[in-house]
């Protein structure tokens, strides 16, 4: 008879407590905190749901971690705002001279590589790479993308 009494006295606990947390505030304002949490992605990235190609079409700014400096990129890791004939040059290491960006569209960036032996490459779509940098498209509006580069190990 104990164990009951323990049981339903949980029981009504619970139901308090949940009654109280659903009537109060702050849960309005818990999914701002959970939100803005991340770093840089989650200002163009939580606005609106990211497409099928996984790519967002935020309603505020588009955000990058390094912005529009498109000198942080030399590297081969950067996290940048693009938009059509922007150019990025990279180390030679990288394998890659520059990359260029010919079109944003809403669900991904084509761009043309320039390779030290004078070859030049279109890649195109929401992710890919050449040689020693592969990209990932994050979001679009406006005719710019937030691309990310990483540089091939």
């Amino acid at each position: 008879m104990s164990t009951l009494r323990v049981v339903g006295f949980l029981l009504v606990s619970a139901a308090a407590l949940t009654g109280c947390g659903s009537e109060t505030p702050p849960p309005a304002s818990s999914p701002a905190p959970a939100s803005s949490s991340s770093p840089s992605p989650s200002p163009s990235s939580s606005s609106v749901p990211p497409s099928s190609s996984g790519i967002a079409h935020p309603d505020g700014p588009l955000v990058a971690a390094n912005g529009t400096d498109l000198k942080s990129c030399r590297d081969g890791d950067c996290e940048v705002i693009l938009k059509p004939k922007d150019k990025i040059a990279f180390e030679a290491r990288l394998r890659v001279t520059y990359i260029a960006v010919d079109s944003v569209s809403a669900d991904s960036v084509t761009l043309s590589a320039a390779l030290p032996s004078g070859t030049r490459t279109t890649i195109s779509g929401s992710a890919g790479g050449t040689n020693g940098i592969a990209y990932t498209v994050t979001a679009v509006k406006d005719g710019k993308a937030v691309v990310k580069f990483t540089p091939d190990a």
